[in-house]
């Protein structure tokens, strides 16, 4: 229920001021609107204020501003009609939309830095790896400070470039004991989003976050929570000493040493050989360690402008792998992934879900630019054309933009909902 309700808050709100914007600017420019609705397919809710109905629509999956002489295959008969206007302020009425979503975004991402959010510490950290497989290019203890050239300060942004480059090389600058020295790694490709992942894990307390059920662990009587203090007498500081411990340990009996709830407690594990992971594990994943992140209004602007800055140009490199062939479809998402994460976001509190619907807002607007039919961006080139051209397009070339529009959208909504049900089985 809450994924659900999440889902359909999250979404009216984007599409009302998506709309929004539409309305505004077409009011502006004193063009009649005839309609404005929430939704598709039959009324809810229905009310005309002045010359405008406005409606809510029981499938919540768009909206519309409905403006007298839209049609421009029909003779203008007024002033007020959408085509009676010159190219350049149609062109506004329809930029309108997807602005006021990258402005929404930009708001909200401030007011998320405003409430303050808890983000993992080690993605706001140095990205120092805190371990790597036996025989990788990456070694424990490695301080990244260069990827393909561009200067990473954080691991989140050294995870931002290793995504969008799933199977591919990448040429890292690295500190390793105080030197720098330069590295190749291979990056491996995630079949289920297509994004791209090494690896390696940053340093991390040596906390237990979950136990795996039916594990060595558990039957061990290892719980969440527990900080684990030594391993057959050797004093434990770090996660990777934990996983490299267990990994040599041949499968021989452990006896480790936790702290739990102020009282320390002895207990003895036997490893189990995994098949998956080719080591030996006893079934456990390390706690994230979250720090919480706020500032004041005039540096939370500042921090939301930033954030806005890095997911636009992750949207945009994404975009051009995309095209290019370099990035894959399995990573793209539709309604019912919008839903999933809608709810998560919804249960992890106000400041995620605030966080995910400027994320979304973002990804709308950008989205909505794109020169294809039934987007703004496919009625922004044809105005821009006609505004060069100075006379209007012949209805040959509008059908057509119109045929291939439609066809390239219709693979897109085929692919994403294929995704989605992909997704749900596994």
């Amino acid at each position: 229920m809450t994924t659900i309700l999440a889902f359909i808050v999250a979404l009216g709100v984007l599409i009302t001021i998506h709309e929004a914007g539409h309305f505004a600017a077409a009011k502006f420019f004193n063009v009649k609107v005839e309609a404005f609705s929430i939704g598709f397919g039959p009324p809810v809710f229905s009310k005309k204020i002045g010359e405008t109905t406005y409606v809510i629509a029981a499938i919540p999956l768009g909206g519309y501003v409905k403006m007298a002489g839209e049609n421009p295959d029909e003779p203008v008969k007024s002033d007020r009609d959408f085509y009676a206007k010159p190219p350049w302020q149609r062109i506004v009425i329809a930029l309108a939309g997807p602005f006021m979503n990258l402005l929404l975004a930009v708001f909200l991402f401030s007011t998320v830095y405003t409430i303050g959010r808890y983000v993992p510490t080690y993605r706001i950290e140095t990205p120092k790896v805190g371990f790597a497989p036996e025989n990788a290019t990456l070694k424990q203890g490695d301080i990244i400070e260069k990827v393909n050239g561009k200067k990473v300060t954080t691991w989140e942004e050294f995870e931002k470039i290793v995504a969008l480059n799933p199977d591919k090389t990448l040429t890292l600058l690295i500190k390793r004991n105080g030197k720098e020295t330069t590295v190749t790694v291979k990056t491996e490709k995630d079949n289920t989003t297509g994004t791209g992942y090494i690896n390696v894990i940053p340093a991390l307390k040596p906390i237990v976050g979950k136990v795996a059920k039916g594990s060595p662990a558990e039957k061990a009587g290892i719980k969440k929570g527990d900080i684990i203090l030594r391993i057959n007498g050797k004093e434990i500081k770090s996660w990777e000493q934990v996983v490299n411990t267990i990994k040599s340990s041949n499968g021989k009996t452990l006896e480790i040493l936790v702290l739990r709830h102020g009282k320390k407690l002895a207990l003895k594990v036997k490893p189990e050989f995994s098949k998956e992971y080719k080591k030996y594990i006893i079934g456990i994943v390390p706690e994230i360690d979250m720090t919480f992140v706020r500032y004041p209004f005039p540096e939370s602007v500042k921090a939301g402008i930033r954030e806005f800055v890095s997911q636009s140009s992750l949207f945009f490199t994404f975009l051009k792998k995309l095209v290019t062939g370099n990035a894959s479809f399995k990573s793209l998402g539709g309604p019912i992934m919008i839903a999933q994460v809608a709810g998560k976001a919804a249960k992890a509190g106000l400041s995620s879900f605030l966080y995910f619907m400027a994320f979304i807002s973002l990804q709308l607007g950008y989205f909505n630019l794109i020169p294809l039919p039934v987007l703004d961006g496919g009625l922004i080139l044809m105005f821009l054309i006609e505004w060069i051209r100075r006379k209007p397009l012949s209805v040959e070339f509008r059908e057509r933009f119109q045929q291939v529009g439609f066809a390239i959208l219709g693979i897109l909504m085929v692919l994403v909902f294929y995704n989605d049900i992909m997704r749900l089985f596994h």
